[in-house]
């Protein structure tokens, strides 16, 4: 833990960086004990890659030899350590044995999440609900119906626990399995007024976070947490959201991540319809009521034949090169590329934007059938 919180708080590295340091060297650990001129190499290759954000930018990998700077970040790290230990606060590093696969599709997954709760949660099949925080009566009830609906049926449900669909999202689905992805550390609670419900997940869900204990929430964190939702979840649903709706971001994320979007219809004339409805003018899933039966809740078909069957339960759910693809199926890699490419058109592999594929979680239509909320 120590090593990968002293990695993450080294002046210029950011999460391309880290994962660029951690892809080559195999741990946090193994890449703080590199050569000074062989660790600036690599974290300089991360800062051109996919999802380069402004902490890599900053600073470069040159605080690498400078003593000042990893002191200041041990120091730093050690603080974080305490105060995880003394909260009970799980930390998940990128690479580790209990870091989400999926979030693996980012092109700059968090270096480290913090969990208060059950962290295995994250593990098991997700759907994420989320929706405007002015949301009408109408919308919180769906929120409500459709997370106690998925928690029932084996899903966790993700939000952001905001005010509004996010919270009946979670409420629906306690005491069932619920994940709550925050903007601010996972013992922060924002808003103030869902501390008896940040109680309740953590009793029996999971506050999952990037950023550390004790940070406060601030506008510019709420991206960042949106992509977590996406990537988490192998659907993502909208109850409610306007035009300029954070939602819709999420939305945005989940469908560039090969994910499935499904969106709840609403009056034309109230504008926390607005988002969610143009959503399906555009091709989203619709949902027409709390029931079963459809791809939200049922294991997607495998291919009927043996060949690409057995490819694809070799294959891991974080994504991998052709070379890594055909290593695990004990075969060539111009033996296996033809094959990818028939999964990949059915819609069962996603190219991710680095070049590799993966597995695509949720695949299917999207239409909720029968039943009310």
């Amino acid at each position: 833990m120590i090593e990968a919180l002293t990695l993450d708080r080294l002046t210029g590295i950011g999460p391309g960086r880290f994962r660029a340091l951690v892809d080559h060297f195999g741990s946090p650990a193994a890449a703080l004990d590199a050569s000074p001129s062989e660790f600036a190499a690599v974290a300089r290759a991360g800062h051109s890659r996919p999802g380069g954000s402004s902490a890599d930018r900053r600073g470069g990998a040159g605080a690498f030899d400078d003593p000042a700077a990893r002191s200041r970040a041990e120091r730093a790290a050690q603080g974080i350590r305490r105060r995880c230990l003394a909260g009970g606060i799980t930390v998940l590093v990128y690479g580790g044995r209990d870091y989400p696969g999926p979030l693996n599709a980012l092109p700059h997954p968090p270096p480290v999440l913090f969990a208060l709760g059950d962290a295995g949660l994250l593990r098991m099949p997700c759907v994420a609900i989320v929706g405007s925080r002015r949301a009408t009566a109408y919308g919180r009830r769906i929120a409500r119906g459709l997370g106690a609906h998925l928690a029932g049926r084996g899903r966790c449900v993700v939000s952001g626990m905001a005010m509004g669909i996010d919270a009946e999202a979670h409420r629906g689905a306690l005491p069932g399995p619920t994940a709550a992805v925050l903007g601010s550390g996972v013992d922060v609670v924002s808003p103030p007024r869902n501390r008896a419900l940040h109680g309740r997940i953590r009793e029996t869900g999971v506050v999952v976070s990037e950023f550390a204990p004790g940070v406060g929430a601030a506008p510019h964190h709420f991206p960042r947490r949106n992509r977590i939702i996406a990537a988490l979840a192998t659907d993502t649903v909208l109850v409610e959201a306007s035009d300029r709706s954070g939602a819709l971001i999420t939305a945005e994320i989940a469908l560039d991540l090969g994910r499935e979007v499904h969106a709840v219809p609403g009056p034309i004339d109230r504008p926390t319809s607005q988002g969610t409805n143009r959503l399906i003018a555009d091709g989203a899933g619709v949902i027409l009521g709390v029931g079963t039966g459809d791809a939200l809740y049922d294991a997607p078909a495998l291919p009927d034949e043996p060949e690409l069957r057995e490819l694809l339960a070799a294959l891991p759910a974080a994504p991998v090169t052709i070379a890594e693809a055909a290593a695990l199926a004990g075969r060539l890699p111009d033996e296996i590329a033809p094959v990818l490419t028939i999964l990949e058109i059915r819609g069962y592999l996603t190219p991710t934007r680095d070049g590799r594929v993966m597995k695509t979680p949720g695949r299917g239509t999207s239409v909720v059938r029968e039943g009310a909320a």
